[in-house]
């Protein structure tokens, strides 16, 4: 119960795990489809191409949604956070300033309505 606790709450996994996730969905999703079709119309059944690719989907879900520990095995290793040095202002700064607004708008945001007509 531990170990599904762990996954669903950190949620974080790393480049690598990201590149393993696309390939086992893509290899997946594609694969229930050929299998849905194969199942399909050698049953001639709609109905049975179309629960065999839901239960190819859900089985994609099972394996890619999770965090699992296998998508987390090569963690980054970030660099070490500069410390600002008195009198020198080309560091940055390490506290926000109270200056600064507490959220970023995007470009559109920017741009008032006054000077799109101009």
């Amino acid at each position: 119960m531990a170990l599904l606790t762990s996954m669903f709450e950190s949620g974080r996994i790393d480049f690598k795990g990201q590149e393993l996730v696309s390939k086992l969905a893509t290899f997946l999703i594609v694969g229930s489809a050929l299998a849905a079709v194969v199942v399909g119309y050698s049953q001639h059944a709609l109905s049975l191409c179309f629960y065999t690719y839901v239960a190819g989907v859900a089985l994609t879900y099972i394996v890619v949604l999770p965090a699992w520990p296998f998508y987390k095995r090569n963690p980054v290793k970030w660099l070490p956070r500069k410390q600002a040095v008195a009198g020198n202002n080309t560091a940055p700064a390490l506290v926000d300033s109270p200056n600064q607004p507490t959220s970023r708008k995007t470009l559109v945001e920017d741009v008032s309505d006054d000077e799109m007509d101009n």
